[in-house]
């Protein structure tokens, strides 16, 4: 049995962890003799923390929270939160006989980096590209001393690491290169699997959302769901729902979000009434899922969508929705290239514009069951734990 434990950092709206680490985490358990330990930094309510650790309690995963300090300053809070946890985590890896150390992204890297025992491999999941992230999307300057300081800590780890896991080829290439080209071979592209039995389409939930919604049995549902930000192209959603809407007088625009002032403040008010914003539990995203016609999952092609694998988009093609994605994020265009029912929306052409407005008209005739048996074959937690026991078995 090896011991793993992995390390995260999370906002206090996310649910990856519950949504995402602990699903796939118990799948590598039940093929492996991998058996994993969760410490997770965040600032969440007492409330969502009891609801992770009865997640991780079921999957028979040992589960710790540590709380992320937000003053005097972001910075300083985090900082400090990071050097209190180090001595928790020096004791949990001792007493736990940890064998694996896993942080994801970079402030659990810079903690890691801080351990001052050893005798354990070390795994590092880089996710995405976040540090490019926030300098397209957050307001960090790459010429700031921050930036300076993040990066080290990750270029340090990348260094160190064992294995370094990603969710796209792309960046391996860009973070292999951080490292002067070398030791291509402890890097490993993984995919942000999705359970199949419960992203599934739920024809009494579609009547019964419909009717709550006030969405006829004729009317187009169109969907988003996540969360949202600068990165996740509000504007263009509304302009192709918009674009729809104008020619038939018809059709709806569900947003399931937790940041639902975000969005109500970017509605026009001619579409008050026909875009619908609602924030809801994610046990209940499969029910609002199943009553939609039509999904988007588009994010803004910067440098830093490079590393992204769309967890949206594996949830929605699992549902059998017709998809509209966008160009350049990640590896999406190789994994889509025998998609049934997705369109890649080019957001530096008008006239992707004009095809969309296309492929909305005709999404109706898709077959959704292939579509769905696509994404059970490509983006499943069984494939997504294969990958993992695969990359970790590089160890032995």
């Amino acid at each position: 049995m090896k011991k793993i434990l992995f390390i995260s950092w999370d906002g206090a709206e996310t649910n990856y962890m519950e949504g995402l680490f602990l699903p796939i985490f118990h799948a590598i358990q039940a093929k492996s003799d991998y058996q994993f330990h969760v410490i997770q930094f965040s600032w969440s309510d007492p409330y969502k923390i009891s609801k992770i650790k009865e997640v991780a309690s079921a999957y028979q995963i040992s589960y710790q929270h540590l709380p992320v300090y937000k003053k005097p300053t972001n910075l300083i809070g985090s900082v400090y939160s990071l050097f209190k946890g180090r001595k928790f985590v020096e004791s949990y890896i001792i007493n736990n006989a940890i064998d694996i150390v896993m942080p994801r992204s970079v402030m659990p890297a810079f903690l890691v980096n801080k351990l001052r025992i050893s005798g354990f491999k070390l795994v590092f999941d880089a996710d995405g590209l976040p540090l490019e992230e926030r300098i397209d999307f957050g307001g960090l300057k790459m010429n700031s001393r921050h930036y300076r300081f993040l990066k080290k800590q990750e270029d340090k780890i990348l260094s160190h690491s064992d294995l370094v896991i990603t969710r796209s080829k792309k960046s391996i290439n860009i973070h292999a290169e951080t490292i002067g080209g070398k030791s291509l071979e402890k890097f490993s592209r993984v995919i942000n699997g999705r359970d199949v039995d419960f992203f599934k389409p739920n024809k009494e939930a579609r009547k019964k959302i419909r009717e709550e919604l006030g969405v006829s049995a004729k009317d187009k549902l169109f969907v988003y769901c996540g969360s949202l930000g600068p990165q996740y192209c509000v504007e263009e959603m509304i302009e192709i729902f918009r674009q729809y809407y104008d020619k038939t007088k018809s059709g709806y625009f569900l947003v399931l979000t937790p940041n639902v002032d975000f969005m109500q403040e970017r509605i026009p008010q001619e579409l008050k009434k026909v875009i619908l914003v609602k924030r809801i539990n994610y046990q209940d995203v499969p029910a609002f899922l199943s009553a939609a016609d039509i999904a988007f999952s588009l994010r803004i092609p910067r440098y830093s969508m490079r590393g992204v694998f769309p967890i949206k988009l594996a949830e929605y093609l699992l549902m059998g929705l017709p998809t509209i994605t966008s160009k350049g994020i990640g590896d999406t265009e190789d994994l889509l290239k025998d998609a049934p029912g997705c369109f890649i929306f080019n957001h530096f052409s008008r006239k992707s514009m004009i095809l969309v407005a296309d492929f909305v008209e005709k999404s109706e005739t898709f077959d959704k069951k292939k579509i769905r048996d696509f994404a059970e074959k490509n983006f499943s937690i069984e494939k997504s734990a294969k990958q993992y026991i695969k990359t970790l078995d590089k160890l032995v």
